[in-house]
């Protein structure tokens, strides 16, 4: 296994305490890690003198343990009168802000950010729900506005998420072009940013909090075909983070990251709320969900509980001919959530965290175009389950000015998958060498016509079939980063990271009933082979940045790592139709180490935009194939790696917000799938070198009550040479795209503040059009599968009513009924396999917040 290559595309970046004197677009003013300890935010005690107002925003920051974002352009040299004695932290704000046309506004997580003050409306109506220049971000492992985040990223916050009724990854995807989400299988799917999509380790890294979350490696060592899909209720924000990451995120990941971040467990304030919906699926089932949200304070700003409990059901709407059943593919998620935060003593917080997930679907959830709209044929039923169960505990502390923060966590997760055999042992009747294994004849040999007859008969009789596999996933992480005080011109962060993850899997070939299609209980086993793999990695990380000149900063990263992977298979039951007894029982082993490296520049204009510029490097572990039949050269595939060369702007004014990246990639020894010659086995195999040539642009404008969002994508990924390598794809040429990564891919949003019926409340309608174009399903030469998953565009309308506590909220999800293509799949395992988006759905849903 070759060397390893990683990076990230982070900074610590230039946000410095309130009492930075640094010449900087937007100063920060925290709280110190230092300070005393808090005293209770009904009555803090105050001594800040009448003069300069970013002085005292800066003393108010640092007394109350806020955290108080402002532009100093706006700011600017206004005065305020001074503050002394037990003061409540708000009114204390409020009595600096009186008469300076300027206010405050709370985001989620209580930063508070200075803004100027609004002229009255001349309507009562509410403005939309969030304005890009005004949400914080965590990226950099502090909180940074976004508009002045240094990096590419791009979000999905708590309001979005709550008006467009978003509940797993694949709605995320719709909202965030570039990221792409597609079905592997049954409750399986594969994530891809920047068209970095391949075989193998994960190429987005996905973060539940601070939780890095692997998926199961199966059969054929893919964990990526595994993205950890969590329900998304009481989130407070997505974050896409584009582009390798490494140098501040210990878990590293080559094409980019995903972080999903649950709401903050207040500890001064009791809430819940109860949410309930109902969903229609035009020709197919019903489903619904409930959700309920508890945040209880134990010990006034000290400690807290928050608790979440939800289950969503999705009805099915495919029709299996063969079998007789409609509306197949129903899913089932059930899950809960307690989440507790501990305040012992100044600037040290711990959180615990437990996160269980059950989902459940009852078929496969494919269809077949050629028969008609969501209609097939298949000769079995396959429903597969999966369950889910994190736990982590984190501590975040102020030493000596720096923040030290560590977290550990376990995920366990343990899945059933089922797949239709049927095709694969079906189109071995006439294998000559599975008639030799039958017959018991040496390899050379030929069967009689008889003996051709026999195994034609046995293979029949083993029809039709599902391969079967309880699999199962333990993984432990850990990490530590240490960050210095913000506000020197060198900030810096440093870090460590571990895992020890362990996946085994029992793989069945049994046999199913023809008249239900279901699984044959106990199993009538044709072929059993089992696997084991492990790896064990380790990684310290660093990361620097200083400021050049005012305005100018250099920022440079490191990523060093090491890792030892760990497989064993073995052939218990020989499974004779397809070969398996070609795995003899071993074990094998394999290691690396390497590092990966970050730079970039980044230059505020006066007033003006941000722009950067960056070269980040990223890696992906190799590994070891457990798969009959391989060559000791097929065993091991190497690591591969890319570089990722990027420029960037950002700007923002009141009321709109533009930002744009254009990057290339070099991806060297690219991971991908090979498939034995019958087709019944998938591997890891390295192919020759990718180019990406891409660029992303994202505007907002928000005009009165209008808010209207505009976002496209170009991600164009092809092979840059020939490869000798027939895999499951076919033969890849130089210039040939890379399956299942479209190269556009959009979003165009508006949404209306519209007048409400009483005052007070609010009243807001959208719609989104979000689509790609079409994708190759494979490498074009020799694949007799080979075709294109067409384009999908995707209507979706929404509106909403606020009053009081009570919420009502009709969505419209692919509002034309359109034929929303996710992913045209063939292969030995059956032909024009479809995965879509739903049939247009109605959901109608109730919120209430106590």
């Amino acid at each position: 296994m070759r060397r390893d290559t990683e990076m990230t595309h982070q900074r610590t970046g230039r946000w410095a305490l309130a009492a930075c004197r640094c010449p900087l677009w937007i100063a920060v003013a925290l709280c110190s890690p230092v300070a005393a300890q808090r005293a209770p935010p009904s009555a803090t005690v105050m001594s800040i003198p009448a003069g300069r107002l970013d002085s005292a925003l800066r003393r108010l920051a640092v007394a109350t343990g806020r955290q108080v974002l402002f532009d100093p352009a706006v700011v600017g040299a206004r005065r305020t009168r001074g503050v002394r004695g037990p003061v409540d932290r708000d009114r204390a704000l409020r009595r600096m802000l009186a008469g300076s046309g300027l206010a405050a506004r709370t985001l989620p997580g209580g930063v508070v950010i200075i803004v100027a003050a609004a002229p009255a409306p001349k309507t009562a109506w509410p403005l939309p729900m969030s304005v890009e220049d005004e949400i914080v971000v965590t990226a950099l492992k502090r909180p940074t506005p976004l508009v002045d985040t240094e990096m590419s990223i791009a979000t999905v916050s708590a309001a979005e998420i709550d008006a467009r009724g978003t509940y797993d990854l694949r709605s995320v995807a719709r909202q965030l072009p570039g990221l792409v989400a597609f079905n592997t299988g049954p409750l399986q799917q594969r994530l891809a940013i920047r068209g970095v999509s391949g075989t193998g380790e994960a190429t987005v890294g996905v973060y539940f909090g601070e939780t890095p979350i692997n998926g199961p490696s199966g059969t054929t060592g893919d964990p990526g075909a595994f993205a950890p899909d969590i329900d998304l209720v009481d989130i407070e924000r997505i974050e896409l983070l584009k582009g390798p990451q490494g140098t501040l995120y210990g878990a590293s990941s080559m094409g980019g990251t995903l972080r999903i971040l649950p709401q903050p467990v207040d500890l001064a304030r009791a809430s819940a709320s109860v949410e309930s919906r109902v969903d229609a699926v035009d020709g197919g089932g019903w489903g619904g969900s409930i959700a309920a949200v508890a945040n209880v304070p134990l010990v006034d700003d000290r400690l807290a509980v928050r608790i979440v409990a939800h289950r969503r059901s999705l009805g099915g709407y495919i029709d299996n001919d063969r079998l007789g059943i409609a509306d197949t593919g129903g899913l089932v998620r059930e899950g809960a959530r307690l989440r507790v935060a501990w305040a012992p003593v100044g600037d040290v917080r711990v959180e615990g965290l437990y996160l269980h997930q059950h989902t459940r679907i009852d078929d496969g959830g494919a269809w077949d175009p050629a028969l008609g709209r969501y209609r097939d044929v298949p000769a079995t039923r396959t429903p597969n389950t999966d369950r889910i169960d994190l736990t982590s505990a984190t501590v975040h502390a102020g030493i000596a000015g720096m923040t030290l923060t560590a977290t550990g966590s376990h995920v366990r997760w343990s899945l059933i998958r089922q797949l239709d055999y049927t095709n694969v042992l079906a189109r071995q009747r006439d294998s000559m060498a599975g008639c030799l294994r039958l017959a018991g004849l040496p390899v050379g040999a030929r069967c009689s016509a008889d003996q051709m007859a026999v195994f034609r008969a046995y293979v029949d009789a083993r029809l039709p079939s599902i391969l079967y596999q309880p699999t199962r996933m333990r993984s432990s992480n850990a990490e530590v980063r240490l960050a210095s005080p913000a506000g020197a011109a060198l900030t810096w962060t440093i870090g460590a990271f571990m895992e020890h993850r362990r996946d085994a899997v029992a793989s069945y070939a049994a046999g199913a009933d023809a008249a239900t299609g279901l699984l044959i209980q106990p199993l009538d086993v044709i072929g059993l082979r089992t696997i084991a793999t492990g790896i064990d990695q380790q990684a310290v990380f660093a990361e620097g940045t200083y400021e050049v000149v005012p305005r100018l900063s250099a920022t440079l990263g490191a990523r060093h790592y090491r890792y030892q992977r760990r497989a064993a298979g073995a052939v218990p039951i020989p499974n004779i139709i397809t070969g398996t007894a070609g795995l003899a029982e071993q074990s094998y082993a394999g290691r690396a180490r390497g590092s990966n490296l970050k730079s970039e520049l980044a230059y505020r204009v006066p007033d003006g935009p941000l722009f950067y510029a960056l070269i980040s490097e990223g890696y992906r572990p190799g590994g070891i194939n457990v798969t009959p039949n391989l060559t000791d050269a097929e065993r091991f595939y190497d690591a591969d790696h890319l570089w990722n060369y990027e420029f960037g702007m950002k700007a923002a004014r009141r009321g709109w917000s533009v930002e744009g990246a254009v990057y290339r990639i070099e991806w060297r020894n690219t991971i991908f799938a090979a498939s034995s010659p019958n087709g019944a086995f998938n591997y890891n195999a390295n192919l020759t070198n990718v180019g990406i040539t891409g660029a992303e642009l994202r505007s907002t404008v928000t005009a009165g009550p209008l808010r209207l969002i505009a976002a496209a994508s170009l991600s164009d990924a092809r092979l840059g040479a020939d490869t000798v390598l027939g895999t499951s794809e076919g033969m890849g040429r130089k210039g040939d795209r890379l399956p299942n990564v479209p190269r556009i891919a959009y979003l165009l949003s508006a949404e209306a503040t519209l007048p409400p019926p009483a005052p007070g409340d609010r009243l807001i309608a959208g719609i989104d059009v979000s689509g790609n174009d079409a994708s190759p399903t494979g490498f074009n030469a020799g694949n007799p599968y080979f075709a294109h998953t067409a384009s999908r565009t995707e209507v979706a309308l929404r509106a909403g009513y606020e009053h009081g506590s009570w919420q009502v909220d009709l969505n419209i999800d692919n509002a034309l009924n359109a034929v929303a293509p996710v992913r045209l799949f063939s292969s030995a395992f059956g032909e024009r396999q479809l995965y879509s988006a739903r049939p247009r759905t109605i959901s109608l849903r109730s919120t209430v917040r106590l």
